[in-house]
């Protein structure tokens, strides 16, 4: 029986990186070396490589999130599943936009990366490559982003160790897959019931603010007159301040931008109402972002604009489920 065909895109990242001492870490580029360094990956899938990049993750645009997309869209007649080599800092938000970009997706995409490049005797590499290969030939409609022994949905998942080499979680739904002895299989997307499409298109005009204490709203005004959208990360479940806050957010608001409230604290959703600091912003015309991560909420925002969604129409939008990212 022939094996399922994979296709391996390289972006850069720790994994492929190499040290020229003494210095820092820094890209390096995917070729035939891989292949060597992982015993057995030939035995589970026929692997064809293509390096798109070779950036550190920080370096990589919305432009690369929109090629990925093109490059999995105009290939998916020829392989069965896709694994994507990442730099970890900035891998939960290239997942997330994915999801987005490539509707009706009937085959896994799953991101992966490591915590240390692939050419060093200690490093996590190698297990996250074959775990990965693993998961893309598996029966998973979405992306994934796979890290150590789990497979995460990609629009859930969020970098939380610096460190360790589980370095990301999904705070706020379950793991698809866990690999110990047995694999352990959880829920995933079911297949898809509409045929495939590519929509790429994404707005660059978001930023984020976060809050804290005393902190003024001219930040918030200043945002505004550059981005269409700000997301504005308050406090527990999505709590602004009320002195000058709410004006400040019916100003945005009252001039055709948008705010999106979400929060600081990693679990649990936002829930304007419950407490009057949340009540006010959303009298004053704020959004809520619900229980998505910061990469869910802004990729989502960004797709959402690129798909020619107005700000002020975004409310209906953003919580409407699109690939897994927020509960219903």
């Amino acid at each position: 029986m022939a094996l399922p065909r994979l296709l391996f895109l390289h972006t850069g990242g720790t994994l492929g990186m190499i040290q020229r001492a003494p210095g820092p870490l820094e890209p390096g580029f995917y070729d035939a070396n891989l292949l060597p360094f992982v015993a057995g990956l030939d035995a589970i899938a026929d692997i064809e490589g293509r390096v798109v990049c070779a950036l550190d993750s920080s370096d990589l645009s919305p432009a690369i999130w929109v090629e990925l997309a093109t490059i999995i869209a105009n290939s998916l007649d020829r392989f069965d599943g896709f694994v994507i080599l990442h730099g970890t800092d900035t891998m939960a938000w290239t997942a997330s936009a994915l999801s987005y970009m490539l509707r009706g997706l009937d085959r896994p995409v799953i991101l992966t990366g490591s915590q240390r490049p692939l050419a060093e005797l200690r490093t996590d590499a190698r297990s996250n490559v074959v775990h990965s290969a693993i998961c893309a030939t598996r029966p998973i409609p979405e992306v994934g982003l796979c890290f150590g022994d789990t497979l995460f949905r990609g629009n859930r998942a969020t970098k939380v160790s610096i460190q360790d080499y589980g370095a990301f979680a999904s705070p706020n739904a379950p793991p698809l897959l866990r690999m110990g002895v047995d694999i352990e299989v959880g829920p995933t997307l079911p297949p898809p019931t509409a045929p495939f499409s590519l929509a790429a298109a994404v707005s660059e005009s978001v930023s984020v603010l976060t809050l804290f204490p005393g902190m003024s709203p001219v930040s918030l005004l200043r945002l505004a007159e550059s981005s269409a959208v700000v997301v504005l990360r308050g406090f527990g479940e999505g709590n602004i301040p009320q002195a000058r806050w709410p004006e400040a957010i019916a100003q945005v608001c009252a001039g055709g931008g948008a705010v999106v409230v979400t929060s600081q604290s990693a679990r649990g959703r936002v829930l304007p109402g419950r407490y009057q600091c949340s009540q006010r912003a959303r009298d004053a015309g704020a959004f809520f972002a619900s229980d998505m991560t910061l990469e869910a909420t802004v990729t989502k925002i960004m797709w959402l604009l690129g798909q020619g969604v107005a700000p002020a129409d975004l409310g209906g939008p953003l919580l409407r489920p699109l690939a897994g990212e927020l509960s219903p």
